[in-house]
């Protein structure tokens, strides 16, 4: 019976141990900040919506995510609010802060936004870049009662490739086009002449908006030679827009757009526009490449990934319900060898 009662023993420590294991690898990563490479995720702060905890380290004071993605598209980013700590000591005031940069590096002078405090309102962060990061900072010693932060990220088309003598046309429902080598790169070329024609679906027009605009010192549009044209066709342009003036925002009268780019000799920043088909059905623009799974599952801090990239923690349970049951099983095994 001691061997029997051995035996018992071993297979259901056995079996507690294989639960452990399969639950501890099925469970997603509790890191504060990563890379995040899918074409559509979210960010949030650790704990949300409860209060985010007290870093572990001073290493986990600062979480960092880099969203890459490739080259040719741009980053929408959409922050639904905030809630973030602040603590009032003797000499100042200490605040957790949430920043926003344009490319990857998380350099200073790319920073695009700083959120501090407490704000309901959702704010969105055009980044006309494949690059974009963004930094939690938890400077505080302790937080009870602040949520965090919620952020959605998504991929839109990009535009900033010339077409000299034929037009580039555009397609998608929503994205950017900006002047070639914006907005870091160094300045746009002298001589070039560029047309871009968007097109939207049937019964839509199109909302442009410029998000950035900087051409070179001009006295008038009629003498100037950096330009930006739009209008409605390529052959009565609407309006002509030059020097360092921002153009308001523009509304084809079709679903048909052009934008017409010339500049001379002289160089400088360049232009960044946002377009987007309004009116009617709009179909999401989002370019997914033909090997990316509609089967995508998103892990804790909002990193997508195929279906082989994470395994929903249901597993873990059925897991855990298989081993419960096993373990049952052997402690009645148990209970008839020692009765007999």
């Amino acid at each position: 019976m001691a061997a029997k009662l051995l035996i018992s023993y071993l297979l259901l420590s056995s079996t507690l141990a294989d639960s452990v294991a399969r639950c501890t690898r099925s469970e997603p990563s509790k890191s504060c900040g990563r890379t995040l490479t899918a074409y559509r995720g979210w960010v949030r702060s650790p704990a949300y919506p409860r209060p985010y905890p007290t870093p572990m380290s001073a290493d986990d004071r600062v979480c960092t995510w880099v969203i890459s993605l490739q080259q040719g598209h741009g980053i929408r980013i959409i922050v639904y609010g905030y809630d973030l700590n602040s603590e009032v000591t003797r000499n100042s005031t200490v605040r957790d802060e949430v920043q926003i940069f344009g490319d990857g590096s998380c350099s200073d002078s790319r920073r695009l936004r700083t959120y501090t405090g407490t704000s309901e309102p959702t704010d969105v962060v055009y980044v006309p870049n494949h690059l974009a990061c963004l930094k939690f900072y938890r400077r505080t010693n302790g937080n009870d009662f602040h949520s965090g932060f919620t952020i959605e990220y998504e991929v839109v088309d990009a535009y900033s490739e010339c077409g000299g003598s034929k037009a580039v046309k555009v397609v998608s429902q929503e994205g950017y086009i900006y002047s070639p080598g914006y907005p870091f790169g160094t300045n746009y070329p002298p001589y070039i002449n560029c047309t871009w024609v968007i097109h939207a679906k049937p019964g839509q027009a199109i909302q442009v908006n410029f998000l950035d605009f900087q051409l070179s010192y001009s006295y008038g549009c009629d003498f100037a030679t950096d330009y930006l044209r739009i209008g409605n066709s390529n052959t009565s342009y609407d309006f002509t827009y030059c020097d360092q003036k921002y153009p308001a925002p523009f509304k084809s009268r079709s679903n048909v757009a052009w934008v017409f780019f010339k500049t001379g000799q002289w160089r400088q920043r360049g232009f960044w526009l946002h377009y987007k088909a309004v009116g009617g059905a709009t179909a999401s623009d989002q370019p997914m490449p033909d090997n990316w799974s509609k089967n995508v599952y998103y892990s804790s801090d909002g990193a997508a990934g195929g279906p082989k990239s994470f395994q929903p923690q249901e597993n873990c349970f059925s897991n855990t319900r298989g081993s419960v049951l096993l373990v049952t099983l052997t402690i009645m095994t148990t209970w008839s060898v020692l009765k007999g």
